[in-house]
């Protein structure tokens, strides 16, 4: 990580690097993170792959993408352009899922790198989104045996304690293959001697320090110092005669406004209808919006932009153009004003339209966020579709965070538009279909409460319109064993709907059961639910539901301190879990096998099947597991009476340190006497 305030130097420097990689036969791919929230999930790592996907050949790309072509084709596209006719990916629950993309990815990148080295670059990374952050904490445990280089680099003065990269960073920062790299500001003999390679003026030494003084070393301020100075002429030996004749600009973005007064004035406003598209912009998009110029002069415009070092071309991308740095268009979009902006991003949003007609929802995020931006002029109509159409396309890649934040929204439209009684919506398919993503979006997050609303509030709709697969789909969904039970009164009505000896009536009996027998009176209605669910499940030969009711019968026996019936369970739940790569359902019943094995006095067993717990946990790389593991972990340890064990424990896995009394005391009553 090269880490540093803005204009420190972190991408120049890394371009210095990537040249060294280069001539050492590595190739070199770069991935930037921007600000705007229309970028998709996922941007900085689909650009890479996509540069690569690109000048790979067909046969280069089968051999090295191998099984997980079609999982990262959801997100890469490009992909199906060189292998056409893949499969759709089998159905998993979304942690699942997510570990079967980034392990793909993963797979995919160091198979690459096996017949070139790869350096692969990560900029801006405190703009980044939450499910990139999420895939370079998974890839950076895979890196130590790759021949990979990963540079990421991040502005620290942005960053607080809440900060998304702020927990990144603290689990990087485990890994034996992570560096970090704080960048200052160059020296005040640096500063003299940049000047002189740069312009060929040699300053007296008190001019030097006067310039040091302003800039503090900052490289990026001193460059456009320097070349301001140059452009205006008095950057030479005969013009300066004190410090005081030097007219240095207070700020960098008072550097920068100056910079772009020299420009002319149809330079300037096509560089600001640029600063509102974004940090990156297509010539074509650009064309579309100063239609009242003719082309060649927007081509000139922006060759003038490109000769004062204001922007670039994007390398590799044929009519697509960069800011050389953030902060030129920030110092851009901070002079418009909100009348004007909110217009500029109507007008994006109308001509972004136009431009990907052939294939408008891949662009569903930056078209959302303009529309969110122009809200006061357009409405909230085409902002309510591709908000839904954003959240939709996140929540198929598995990036959660950024699902809800467009489902959210969708909704907040959707609602506005037809009010907020019940009565009002019941007939409408759209809103029970924005709530049902939205559902899945919160369970994927563990946020049960609000999942919860969604998921019934769906159910309602679809039942009262007569949609019974729908239905069906929402009384049979088991993501977590957090949620079943608050779905209950869904369930029998769900039944209603459905053959009894159907397919359908096993997964809802499945869900059902579990949720009738976690409470205290429960048991014998619960395992007469589950029973019903095992018969269909055999006449249906469906492993999957198979295993999914006996880990729910595990958790109902545990949950009445029936052991034995718990063990036989759990232990059948296991055997076919194992078979089926059914993640969920084994670790919902090794849980209680373990505490079983804890109420039998054998805790031998306990942390055999604790340890495997863990194992998994790590292996998909799932948080949520991982702490409810160490949890149970940490309790074998003190039933064995192990507490060098213990403590190894919470080394291992401090995060896990806050839990409460509470936890022990629950678990306490399941301990035989003579561990107590």
């Amino acid at each position: 990580m090269l880490v540093g305030e803005p204009g420190i130097g972190k991408t120049r420097t890394t371009q210095e690097l990537a040249s060294y990689a280069e001539s050492r036969g590595a190739q070199v791919f770069w991935g930037r993170c921007y600000e705007d929230e229309g970028t998709p999930p996922y941007w900085p790592w689909v650009q890479t792959m996509r540069s690569y996907v690109q000048q790979a050949s067909r046969e280069q790309l089968t051999a090295e993408i191998g099984s997980g072509a079609a999982a990262i084709a959801e997100i890469v596209p490009e992909i199906l352009g060189k292998l056409p006719g893949l499969e759709t990916p089998p159905a998993l629950d979304p942690e699942a899922a997510r570990f079967h993309l980034f392990d793909s990815i993963t797979t995919f990148l160091k198979n690459a790198a096996q017949n070139q080295p790869l350096m692969m670059v990560l900029d801006d990374l405190h703009w980044a989104d939450r499910s990139s952050l999420l895939l370079l904490e998974f890839l950076a445990r895979e890196l130590e045996e790759a021949r990979i280089l990963l540079v990421g680099c991040y502005r620290d003065t942005d960053l607080s304690r809440q900060h998304i990269l702020t927990e990144t960073l603290a689990q990087l920062s485990r890994e034996p293959v992570f560096r970090r790299q704080v960048l200052r500001g160059l020296s005040q003999d640096d500063l003299g001697e940049f000047i002189n390679l740069t312009t060929g003026v040699q300053l007296p030494q008190n001019l030097n320090d006067t310039l040091f003084a302003h800039t503090e070393g900052n490289p990026f301020f001193m460059t456009e110092i320097i070349r301001l100075l140059s452009e205006s002429g008095e950057l030479t030996a005969e013009h300066i005669g004190t410090p005081e004749g030097i007219k240095i600009p207070a700020g960098v973005r008072e550097v920068i406004g100056q910079r772009l007064n020299r420009l002319s004035e149809r330079c300037n406003e096509v560089l600001t209808t640029a600063s509102i598209i974004g940090r990156e912009f297509d010539f074509r998009l650009l064309n579309i919006l100063n239609g009242e110029i003719f082309e060649e002069q927007l081509l000139q415009s922006v060759e003038e932009a490109v000769s004062f070092h204001l922007i670039e071309e994007v390398p590799g991308r044929m009519d697509r153009y960069q800011f050389v740095h953030a902060l030129v268009q920030q110092t851009l979009t901070e002079e418009v004003t909100t009348s004007r902006n909110v217009r500029l991003h109507a007008r994006i949003a109308e001509a972004l339209e136009q431009l990907y007609a052939a294939d408008v929802e891949a662009q569903a995020a930056e078209l959302a966020y303009h529309y969110s931006e122009a809200e006061a002029v357009l409405g909230t109509e085409r902002l309510g579709h591709f908000s839904r159409i954003a959240g939709e396309r996140a929540l198929a890649a598995y990036a959660f965070d950024e699902a809800l934040v467009f489902l959210s929204r969708a909704l907040e439209v959707r609602e506005g538009e037809t009010g907020p009684h019940l009565a009002e919506r019941a007939t409408d398919e759209d809103t029970a279909a924005i709530l049902l993503v939205l559902g899945y979006a919160q369970a994927a997050l563990d946020q049960i409460n609000d999942a919860l609303t969604s998921f019934h509030r769906a159910f309602d709709l679809y039942t009262s319109m007569g949609n019974v697969p729908k239905a069906v789909e929402i009384a049979s969904y088991g993501h977590s064993g957090y949620l079943i039970p608050g779905m209950s009164d869904v369930m029998p009505r769900a039944l209603d709907l459905v053959d009894p000896d159907s397919h359908d009536a096993g997964n809802i009996l499945a869900n059902y059961g579990y949720a009738l027998g976690a409470t205290g009176d429960g048991l014998d209605s619960g395992l007469a639910a589950l029973e019903r669910a095992l018969a269909i499940s055999k006449h249906e030969n469906d492993k999957v539901l198979e295993a999914r009711t006996q880990a729910n019968m595990a958790n109902v026996y545990g949950f009445h301190l029936h052991w034995e019936e718990c063990l036989n369970a759990g232990s059948r739940a296991i055997e076919l879990c194992m078979a089926l790569d059914d993640f969920q359902s084994e670790m919902r019943a090794r849980i209680w096998v373990a505490t079983a094995f804890i109420a039998n006095g054998d805790p031998e067993q306990a942390s055999f099947h604790s340890e495997q717990m863990l194992e998994l946990a790590e292996r998909r790389r799932d948080r949520t597991w991982i702490s409810r593991t160490f949890q149970r972990v940490l309790i074998v340890e003190v039933a064995r009476g192990d507490w060098n064990s213990a403590r190894e424990v919470c080394r291992r896995y401090p995060f896990g340190l806050a839990i409460s009394v509470t936890m022990f005391i629950d678990l306490w009553w399941v301990m035989p006497t003579s561990v107590t």
